[in-house]
């Protein structure tokens, strides 16, 4: 009995491992293979050709540390990050209105959304014509509108470049938030405003002891993701300004990746990228110890 027990265990785990078995043979291809190798080439001196031969240890990891460019671009990462947190409460908003309803619904909700399908390379061109001094509609519209000193090259000036990028950000990434929370807001308890309703509650009192206590743990989902997306955020700075105007705009990955490919210098690059995962594995720990503490409080 016990040995066809053994051997039925072991298919099922022969079966399971067969299954798994792509998921891991990609992930090691794609992900732990390249780590190694730029893990490896942050401790040599290497311009991207033949072998790594030069070795410098830590050297290349201080000079990135030493790098004003590179303490300039966390800062605008961070920056930028902190900026579009604001999309979460525009986002919910606009989700707030969709569940309340207005005339028209499905053709705002899919406007609203639009901006969200179009792809983040597209949005820049979209945007930078947006900005263009001569052709723009925001310096046309504040012409027309008597105001024309204020009028300016948006993407050109470093006190707006990174301000301009924020907003286009914004309008990007919101109507993901929209929809996140549209989608929670609608599983709600409809028992829950009814109680409220009966027991005199107006609109306020709904909207701030109800509706947003229940979505905390959707604004939390969404805080890490705008976290995590504005650490990777690349082609949208890329296409806008090449982290211009003298680097004004520059985040981490436009600044790993001038380091690596414009410059050459594939170890300092290599380096900058590792800092970039050492970061968001911190924010990741971060989190993942508030919400266990949090769990432990709650039981």
């Amino acid at each position: 009995m016990k040995s066809s027990q053994t051997l039925k265990e072991r298919k099922e785990m022969m079966t399971a491992l067969a299954l798994i078995a792509p998921t891991i043979i990609v992930m090691v291809i794609f992900l732990y293979i390249p780590f190694v190798n730029a893990l490896q080439t942050s401790f040599y001196k290497y311009n991207g050709l033949g072998a790594l031969e030069h070795f410098v240890g830590l050297k290349n990891y201080a000079k990135v540390l030493a790098d004003p460019k590179f303490v300039r671009s966390l800062w605008n990462t961070f920056y930028l990050i902190m900026v579009s947190f604001l999309a979460i409460p525009i986002g919910f908003v606009f989700a707030y209105i969709l569940y309340v309803g207005v005339p028209g619904k499905k053709i705002f909700n899919a406007g609203l959304f639009i901006p969200y399908l179009i792809s983040m390379v597209v949005v820049g061109c979209i945007w930078r014509i947006i900005y263009d001094p001569t052709i723009g509609p925001v310096d046309q519209f504040l012409k027309m509108a008597g105001l024309g000193k204020y009028a300016k090259a948006w993407l050109s000036r470093p006190e707006t470049a990174l301000w301009a990028i924020a907003v286009t950000w914004i309008w990007r990434s919101q109507p993901f938030n929209m929809l996140i929370m549209y989608a929670n807001i609608t599983k709600m308890p409809e028992d829950f405003l009814e109680a409220a309703q009966i027991d005199g509650a107006n609109f306020r009192q709904k909207l701030f002891y109800i509706i947003i206590p229940y979505l905390k743990p959707t604004f939390a989902v969404l805080a890490m993701l705008t976290v995590t997306n504005g650490l990777r955020l690349f082609d949208l700075i890329w296409v806008m300004t090449q982290g211009g105007p003298g680097g004004a705009s520059d985040v981490m990955t436009s600044y790993i990746y001038t380091k690596a490919f414009t410059n050459r210098d594939f170890g300092a690059g290599t380096a900058a990228s590792v800092i970039l995962m050492l970061i968001m594995v911190a924010i990741m720990a971060v989190k993942t110890i508030v919400q266990k503490k949090r769990a432990g409080r709650t039981s």
